[in-house]
């Protein structure tokens, strides 16, 4: 297939450069670009990784929702009986 593409100076420079240091020619190089942005599309960003590994773990943990949760933490924690937090809810 041919696709007539119009590009500005800094484009057509890039893809000169791109052209001579991969030593690919123009149509292997949209190919890979197209390839790309693909595998991009379906990769999870950084954020979405870390959930996913710390729900896999089991180390993500959960607090109720509530709003004075930053002012009265210590009712919301449970406490062995020498007084120390003993686990999270």
């Amino acid at each position: 297939m041919q696709i007539p593409a119009e590009l500005d100076s800094q484009h057509l420079e890039k893809l000169g450069v791109l052209e001579q240091t991969l030593k690919k020619n123009t149509s292997e190089l949209i190919a890979f670009a197209i390839d790309e942005i693909d595998k991009a599309r379906y990769m999870p960003m950084e954020g979405e990784r870390v959930l996913a590994i710390l729900q896999k773990t089991g180390y993500l943990g959960g607090m109720p929702d509530v709003t004075d949760l930053s002012e009265n933490y210590k009712d919301y924690l449970a406490w062995d009986d020498k007084g120390l937090p003993c686990k999270g809810l």
